[in-house]
């Protein structure tokens, strides 16, 4: 009897992302029964899997602590959390090795059961002879059992125990999947993996989160306001935000909102920190006050303001940390807000947010490689993008070119360096050019080139890639989202008039420069 689980689960197991599973899917090296993976097929590929059971010990722990303070009331005599952390960590671990046993064990019986029905079907009666080869192929069967269950029975085991820290949650009709720790509402979780779920208060008022419950078991965490009808009750619908999983859950649920479908929404904040990453340039980290939420999509912008002075900003952290708003500012003599950043506004002072707006966002969708393409603080947006597609694991893989006028090295360029050592599908790269490639004359034009054959060099087949690229200060070059093209495009067009209309235009034309350079 096989035991099947998700790649998500099989992912978490031997400590790699889904995506190499699903790469080495399609190379046949790992094969699937309706999408998921059998435990033995999972060893097989990964024989040394070892996993850490610190974590998982920790993670009870957190959830233990808890319930702690109402059962001690009841009993002082418990043992401590971490104690009861551990008991529970082996007890559960034995239940599954034990669980395992079972299973294999059926099968056996079931290959015993197969093998005496061919003595009572045969026409002759059984010999000593056949009784000798039942009672050696029961011995072999029986050695290969207890053989075979320790490696496959540990995994196995190890699962079952992740089933008890974290449950896995599956989304209709989309198949994304994520995983709900302690007692996080199914909404808070959904948001943090990065997935657009559809919400409103997010406090049980709206009712906007109410999702379809297709299998498991959910638990209230918080009463709802918001009353469900007896209709909706009945065929199983729930609240996200006010419930969690108790056990694996199926949702019916709609998701990946449109532009239209996120309202404008005005918010308060207050400045959790500034830290100046260059002279010019200024990280603001903004907290929005208790309860509040800020939705939108990753790329777009807000509109700040503190006593009067307000300006427009991309967003430059990613839609599953709502609580944490990050924007990359840089001084600018036309800009008030930013002037008072630099000056005035400390820690705790209040902001006003007004947002989102913009359309600079990510097709998730799309199954083409990503192409990032930052231009100084134009990195802000392209950060967002990054993270959110990192948290969906969205592409194969993600490449970044961050082109930047000041200093030897980008003002964040120890992020991308760690993003790059910790993430096998995410490629980094920074150029350094002059801030002269701004202007519009024959020697900006020369830099532009330049620059375009770093990026086109190593991906001569352009058309394969999904291109995002953004300029810094989106008044006077407003962020342009570049899609694939197939059609032709004559060579002259690489003598633009303005750096600006390059981002107008598709970007097979990285193809073409690359030809004409190798002609």
């Amino acid at each position: 009897m096989a035991r099947l689980i998700t790649l998500s689960r099989a992912a978490r197991l031997v400590g790699v992302k889904r995506t190499t599973l699903q790469k080495q899917i399609q190379a046949g090296e790992l094969s699937t029964f309706e999408g998921q993976l059998d435990l033995s097929e999972l060893l097989r590929v990964y024989p040394h899997t070892k996993i850490e059971d610190s974590t998982m010990i920790e993670r009870a722990d957190r959830m233990i602590e808890r319930a702690l303070s109402r059962v001690v009331r009841d009993q002082d005599s418990l043992p401590d959390a971490e104690v009861l952390a551990t008991r529970i960590a082996h007890l559960g671990h034995e239940l599954g090795a034990a669980n395992y046993r079972v299973r294999r064990y059926d099968i056996f019986l079931l290959q015993l059961q197969d093998y005496l029905r061919k003595f009572a079907t045969a026409a002759a009666a059984p010999t000593h002879a056949d009784i000798n080869a039942l009672r050696d192929w029961l011995d072999d069967g029986l050695t290969k059992l207890h053989a075979s269950s320790d490696a496959e029975g540990e995994l196995f085991a190890t699962d079952m125990l992740l089933r008890v820290m974290a449950a896995q949650v599956h989304l209709e009709p989309s198949g994304h999947e994520f995983f709900v720790q302690g007692n996080d509402s199914l909404l808070d979780s959904g948001l943090r993996a990065g997935l657009a779920l559809d919400y409103g208060c997010s406090d049980g008022s709206c009712g906007r989160c109410m999702a379809k419950l297709k299998g498991g078991i959910v638990k209230l965490v918080r009463k709802p306001r918001y009353r469900l009808s007896e209709k909706e009750r009945a065929q199983g619908y729930t609240l996200m935000c006010c419930h969690t999983a108790v056990t694996d859950v199926a949702l019916e649920v709609a998701e990946a909102p449109r532009l239209r479908q996120i309202d404008s929404q005005h918010l308060l904040a207050r400045v959790g920190s500034v830290e100046r990453v260059a002279e010019d340039i200024a990280v603001l980290s903004l907290r929005p006050a208790e309860g509040a939420r800020l939705r939108f999509l990753a790329g777009q912008s807000v509109r700040l303001d503190s006593d009067g002075q307000s300006a427009e900003y991309a967003i430059a952290s990613c839609p599953c940390d709502e609580h944490q708003l990050e924007f990359h500012i840089r001084m600018r003599g036309d800009d008030a807000f930013a002037q008072k950043l630099f000056t005035a506004l400390g820690l705790n002072q209040q902001v006003e947010i007004e947002g989102p707006h913009g359309d600079f966002t990510l097709d998730m969708q799309s199954p083409h490689p990503v192409i990032f393409v930052a231009w100084d603080t134009g990195f802000a947006p392209i950060k967002s993008l990054l993270e959110h597609a990192m948290a969906l694991d969205a592409a194969e893989n993600l490449y970044l070119f961050w082109v930047h006028t000041q200093d030897e090295i980008p003002y964040q360029h120890n992020r991308c360096r760690a993003w790059a050592d910790a993430l096998e599908n995410f490629h980094y790269t920074h150029v350094r050019t002059e801030s002269h490639i701004y202007n519009d004359d024959n020697d900006a034009h020369d830099m532009l080139a330049t620059v375009l054959a770093a990026i086109a060099e190593p991906h001569f087949d352009v058309a394969a890639f999904a291109c995002w690229i953004f300029r810094p200060d989106p008044r006077d070059f407003p962020p342009q989202r570049t899609t694939v093209a197939h059609a032709p495009v004559s060579l002259d067009q690489l003598r633009l008039p303005s750096v600006a209309a390059f981002f107008a235009c598709k970007s097979v034309l990285l193809c073409h420069y690359i030809a004409a350079k190798h002609s």
